[in-house]
């Protein structure tokens, strides 16, 4: 008889699926059948294919009392009992399926996809087991069983087989990498890559995955090695660089880290975060060691080259301020807003900044633009005002802190610092009345603050 396989690629990381319908079966292999059971059997077909699983149900009850030796009978039943969600009743058909014809990869299927959605997972490796003969990529689908029974060596070891037999695989890499975390081990981890890196002595990859591997074990001294060992197979490349460099650093060989550093942050190899990572290191052995600021400077000046982002220029930036530079922190707060024009936090201090710094008009568009984009802010609506008084654009200046003062909420503080703008917007345009009656609101306004 010809049966109709799942569609679905098994595979160990997958979860579990809802069945999808299934072709009908070639009615031509029913063999010398009687007219009422073919017309019975039909109804059985077109009952499911409009899914009316209960009358499928019912017709291929009637086809089992007629024939209740043929398999394909309990396989259609046990199928419309998966979309009626009986799932104990389809096991049960599924199982009558395979006395009547032991071995049959689609009815194994069938079985494992319900058994594995009951989380029947003792019945699922049974079944599983069965279907590894037809295809090992089923050894994946064991190795899900194990893990969720906890057997995470077997689960590996499957893996691991599989690897042997059709090679290296991105995908098995990543079960692996679950498999490593869940078993709470690194042993097993470190060998393996131990056992790639003799395979492959060039290969960089395994090199620093080791490297990372040893230095979150806290092993330093294997770390070092192993990246000394690099070093050794692949002079030449900057990822050995990337792997000394906090070595050197840690043993306060400082000049050959800053090289290390420098050729890091150079690479066209290594992938920006690294650098980052690279860069923060160097910052706060510099915050400890102030000598080699020029150093810093240096590195800096190369990073800016490499690396477009606007965390890693805020965070650039939040360096200089902290330092007391404000005049060398505004470039990069001002790059950091070109790469997110929409970030709140980096306007508001891109604007402060500008402010400190006299560049009034630019401050101006920068608060100008922000509005745009949150016509809700006061804060913006403040330091719009303060870049306008600051140009003796009195008028524009009275518009927007108006216009803003009514979007505050209960901050007492800053509805002062808007009536002392209000009151020098009026001092400007020569009306000391106005100017007068605001700075006292103001006045009152710091004094409940205080």
């Amino acid at each position: 008889m010809v049966l109709v396989t799942l569609s679905r690629k098994h595979s160990y990381a997958q979860q579990p699926i809802e069945l999808t319908p299934f072709a009908d079966e070639n009615v031509d292999d029913l063999g010398n059948v009687s007219d009422d059971f073919q017309e019975t059997f039909f109804e059985a077909l077109k009952q499911k294919g409009i899914q009316n699983y209960d009358r499928a149900v019912s017709a291929l009850d009637k086809c089992i009392v007629m024939e209740p030796k043929r398999a394909i009978l309990y396989f259609e039943r046990g199928k419309n009992h998966v979309f009626l969600k009986n799932y104990d009743s389809a096991v049960t058909d599924f199982r009558t399926s395979l006395d009547l014809e032991p071995n049959d990869k689609d009815v194994l299927q069938v079985l494992y996809d319900v058994q594995y959605k009951q989380r029947d997972y003792e019945s699922a490796e049974g079944t599983v087991k069965q279907l590894i003969p037809f295809d090992s990529q089923y050894k994946e689908d064991l190795a899900r069983i194990y893990t969720q029974t906890k057997r995470y060596d077997e689960a590996l070891d499957l893996i691991e087989e599989l690897d042997n037999e059709k090679g290296a695989d991105s995908y098995r890499d990543q079960l692996k990498e679950r498999l490593y975390r869940l078993s709470g081990t690194t042993d097993r981890k470190v060998k393996a890559l131990e056992d790639n890196i003799a395979a492959s002595p060039k290969n960089k990859e395994e090199y620093l995955k080791l490297i990372y591997l040893y230095s979150e074990q806290g092993n330093v001294k294997k770390a070092y090695e192993t990246a000394l060992e690099l070093q050794k197979e692949n002079p030449e490349a900057d990822e050995v660089q990337l792997a000394l460099y906090k070595f050197y650093l840690n043993d306060n060989k400082t000049d050959q880290a800053i090289n290390a550093m420098q050729r890091v942050l150079k690479s066209k190899k290594i992938q920006p975060e690294a650098k980052h990572s690279v860069l923060n290191d160097f910052v706060g052995f510099v915050d400890k060691n102030p000598q080699y600021v020029p150093q810093l400077e240096k590195a800096i000046a190369v990073f800016d080259t490499q690396v477009v982002d606007a965390n890693t220029y805020q965070e650039l930036a939040n360096y200089y301020i902290k330092k007391g530079n404000k005049t060398k922190a505004l470039p990069y707060l001002e790059k950091a807003l070109g790469n997110a024009p929409e970030n709140l936090e980096i306007i508001k201090n891109t604007v402060l900044l500008q402010l400190d710094a006299g560049k009034n008009q630019a401050a101006e568009k920068t608060a100008s633009n922000a509005l745009d984009l949150f016509p809700s802010q006061p804060l913006l609506y403040l330091m719009y005002g303060v870049a306008l008084n600051k140009q003796s654009k009195f008028e524009a200046a009275i518009d927007q802190l108006e216009l803003g003062v009514d979007y505050i909420i209960e901050d007492v503080k800053m509805e002062a610092d808007f009536y002392k703008q209000l009151g020098d917007a009026y001092t400007g345009k020569g009306d000391t009345t106005k100017a007068s009656k605001y700075y006292a609101k103001a006045t009152s306004l710091q004094e409940q603050g205080n």
